[in-house]
């Protein structure tokens, strides 16, 4: 005779084992780029569920190179001059962020900062191209002014073209350096000038009734935060990761409910 105990046993081992062998979760309606309030389907073993994706910003989130590494310095806002080897990164008012390109240099150097094969296609590419720069030439002239001491002096100038860099030899590690710590700076520019943010994707389970979907409040159990918003591609995979998350475990409990109301028990 099987007593409660092994029966509730067996029943629970059962259980485990349709959880693990839960089918891959498809999507009936699925958007390519995730924007906020996307409403989407997911079966998984023929029972559809429903979800909605939020795209919210970050606003706990602080500034790149406070909370990353592999930044560049850069000061805190200031009233003083730009220093030798450093850039302005963002103006407000009169005040100033300044990026050490110098120090980020050395950074790069030391850390090994480098570029993905795409980047640096772009910029062999670039360095190929002709330049047309001016410069001076012939010597300088001296006048006076009013017959007094004050000179001025006048030098020629002239348009010309230079070539560019042979595409066909490998970037040499400056040009890569060089070109790495100038992304870095464009990347930290967007930010502090409001290009790009820093947002979360959050996923929620809806009912079947559409109609309840605006009173079914936003689930953040199921998010992640601290994202570029400049990566549509990034963010429809983690969108779609925190999916499989919730379809599986709302199917996880529906399976738990079946089995365990073929047996008369109550779960809670």
């Amino acid at each position: 005779m099987t007593s409660n105990a092994q029966h509730l046993t067996q029943s629970a081992t059962a259980l485990a084992h349709h959880r693990t062998h839960v089918g891959q979760a498809q999507a009936t309606l699925r958007h390519n780029r995730v924007d906020d309030g996307d409403i989407e389907e997911w079966v998984i073993d023929g029972r559809t569920y429903r979800v909605r994706i939020n795209v919210q910003d970050d606003i706990d989130h602080g500034a790149p190179w406070e909370e990353h590494d592999g930044h560049g310095p850069v000061s805190d806002w200031t009233t003083r001059d730009k220093r030798p080897g450093e850039r302005v990164l963002s103006s407000d008012r009169g005040i100033k962020r300044f990026y050490d390109v110098q120090e980020a240099n050395r950074i790069a150097e030391q850390d090994g900062w480098g570029l993905t094969e795409e980047h640096k296609a772009a910029l062999l590419q670039r360095l190929a191209k002709p330049r047309v720069v001016r410069r001076p030439v012939g010597k300088a002239t001296v006048t006076h002014r009013y017959g007094g001491l004050m000179q001025e002096f006048h030098r020629s100038t002239e348009t010309v073209t230079i070539p560019g860099r042979d595409p066909n030899k490998p970037l040499t590690s400056g040009e890569i350096r060089a070109e790495a710590v100038r992304r870095d700076f464009e990347n930290l520019r967007g930010w502090a000038n409001d290009q790009w943010h820093y947002v979360g994707v959050i996923v929620t389970l809806l009912g079947e009734d559409e109609d309840q979907d605006d009173q079914v409040a936003t689930d953040y159990g199921h998010a992640l935060w601290g994202i570029e918003d400049t990566d549509p591609a990034y963010i429809r995979t983690t969108a779609d990761e925190l999916i499989d998350d919730v379809v599986r475990e709302a199917h996880n409990e529906y399976l738990e409910a079946q089995h365990w109301a073929a047996r008369d028990v109550t779960t809670h």
